[in-house]
C-alpha cells in the first residue's frame, strides 16, 4: 500500500535550539530533516517550532532584533528549506519573523513535498512586541487524506478557531511554540477540546535571560498525552490514524469533554499551588 492510500499519516515534532542568525538555523533545520526521513522514510510531515528560524526575542532590543531577520514569505529561508523539503519529498511546517512591507507577522509557513508554499498562518494572539496581529481565521490543507490546522502558541485559546476546527472535524493540529513552560497538561486540554490530534514543536536552550525547556507533545483525540519531551533536543515520531472513527465514537468525545477538562483544569491549578517536586524527563522522544 503505497503512502498516499495508507489508513495512517506519519508526522515528526521537531525541537531544536535556534541561533541568532537564520541562516544557521535553516541549515539546521534541513539536518534534522535529512536525519529524520534517513531513520523513517515513511515520515510525511515534520514540524518546527515558532519563529524558530531565530530567537525569540532580545533584551531590550526586540523590536529591532525581529526587524532586522525578518523576510519576506517568498525570502531567502522558504526558498532553501523548501528545496530539502523537495530533495526528501516531505512537507515541513516551521516559524518565521514575516516582513511585509513595514510590518512584522509571527508566521507559521506549510511547504509540500514539491517544494511549494501551501499554507501560511499570522499568529493572531500576540504579546511579542515586535510582531502584528494576523487575522483570527482557520488556516487548514489536506495532506493525504487528513485535514491537517495550523496554529501558532496562544492562538489554541481561541474559541472561534475551537469551533471552527470541530466544525471542519480537523483531524491534526499543528501548534508551532515559543514555550518556556513545563506543564503537560496544557497540551492534554488541548487535545480534548479540539477532538483532534494535536502536535507541538517547541524550542530549547538560553536566549538572553530565558530557558526555553523544549516541552514538546503529541495528543489523541482524547486528549491523552501519546509522546512527549521535556529538556533536550528531539524528534518525536507518530503515526496517526486518519478519520475521527465512527460517529458515536464522536459523540461520546465530545459528551465526556466538559469533564475532562475540568479535570485537568483543575489538575493545573492544583499543580500551581503545589508544584510537583519531579525531574524533568523525556518519554517516547529520539534525539535528531
Amino acid at each position: 500500500m503505497s503512502r498516499r492510500q495508507s489508513q495512517y499519516l506519519k508526522v515528526a515534532a521537531a525541537t531544536i535550539h535556534p541561533d541568532l542568525e537564520p541562516s544557521v538555523t535553516r541549515e539546521r533545520i534541513c539536518e534534522v530533516i535529512e536525519s529524520t526521513l534517513a531513520a523513517d522514510p515513511d515520515v510525511r510531515l515534520i514540524l518546527f517550532g515558532e519563529v524558530i528560524l531565530g530567537w525569540f526575542g532580545r533584551k531590550g532590543k526586540t523590536r529591532e532584533y525581529h526587524g532586522a531577520i525578518a523576510e519576506a514569505i517568498d525570502g531567502p529561508s522558504i526558498r532553501f528549506i523548501s528545496e530539502a523539503a523537495k530533495k526528501h519529498g516531505v512537507y515541513v511546517s516551521f516559524g518565521l519573523s514575516e516582513r511585509d512591507g513595514e510590518t512584522i507577522y509571527n508566521t507559521q509557513v506549510l511547504l509540500s513535498p514539491e517544494g511549494e508554499l501551501i499554507a501560511a498562518h499570522r499568529k493572531f494572539w500576540v504579546f511579542n512586541p515586535a510582531f502584528t496581529a494576523g487575522e483570527r481565521t482557520l488556516t487548514a490543507v489536506d495532506i493525504d487524506g487528513a485535514k491537517v490546522a495550523l496554529l501558532i502558541c496562544a492562538d489554541v485559546r481561541s474559541t472561534r478557531l475551537l469551533r471552527a476546527i470541530r466544525k471542519e472535524k480537523v483531524d491534526v493540529v499543528l501548534a508551532g511554540l515559543a514555550d518556556y513552560g513545563t506543564d503537560f497538561t496544557m497540551s492534554k486540554i488541548i487535545g480534548t477540546l479540539f477532538d483532534a490530534w494535536a502536535m507541538t514543536a517547541n524550542r530549547i536552550g538560553v536566549e538572553d535571560a530565558i530557558e526555553w525547556h523544549g516541552l514538546t507533545t503529541i495528543t489523541d483525540r482524547w486528549g491523552r498525552l501519546v509522546q512527549s519531551s521535556i529538556g533536550r533536543e528531539c524528534v518525536l515520531v507518530q503515526s496517526i490514524p486518519l478519520g475521527g472513527g465512527s460517529s458515536w465514537a464522536r459523540v461520546a468525545r465530545r459528551m465526556v469533554t466538559p469533564f475532562r477538562t475540568g479535570a485537568l483544569i483543575l489538575a493545573m491549578v492544583l499543580g500551581k499551588l503545589w508544584p510537583r517536586n519531579a525531574g524533568h524527563s523525556s518519554r517516547s522522544a529520539s534525539s535528531p
